[in-house]
């Protein structure tokens, strides 16, 4: 374990790749740790489904990763993050992913209801309103 965990801190992007889904858990949230793990790595983590549920945990409890838009859209749509995870996040979605997120399948049916409805109801906002009159 000692050794996977240095691979982790100085190991290469592959290396990095394979230890992130070591069932450890020191091993994987070492990976995240990594001073040489980059935004793009850590997306394509958010939305791999061969990593742990503890790496996505781990993922959406950063603050700092939380304000990148492309990691928030891959962890949403993980089929395997947890949803009391991407359920608050959906809110923070452009208008164009939470239809796409709408239409997925492979998502939680929760998920993709909130985001159909949240979609129609900001698609709703932005129409016109005509005054009534009354006679």
């Amino acid at each position: 374990t000692v050794e996977r965990i240095k691979l982790a801190l100085v190991g290469d992007l592959e290396m990095r790749m394979i230890l992130i889904r070591d069932p450890n858990r020191l091993v994987a949230r070492t990976v995240l740790q990594s001073p040489k793990t980059t935004e793009a790595e850590i997306e394509s983590y958010a939305g791999s489904t061969s990593v742990s549920e503890d790496v996505l945990r781990r993922i959406a409890l950063s603050r700092g990763l939380m304000k990148k838009y492309n990691v928030m859209r891959a962890l949403i749509g993980n089929p395997r993050a947890p949803i009391d995870i991407t359920f608050p996040l959906l809110g923070r979605l452009k208008d164009r992913d939470l239809k796409r997120l709408s239409i997925n399948r492979n998502v939680p049916e929760v998920i993709r209801t909130m985001a159909l409805k949240m979609f129609r109801q900001r698609e709703e906002a932005l129409k016109p309103k005509l005054p009534t009159r009354k006679f």
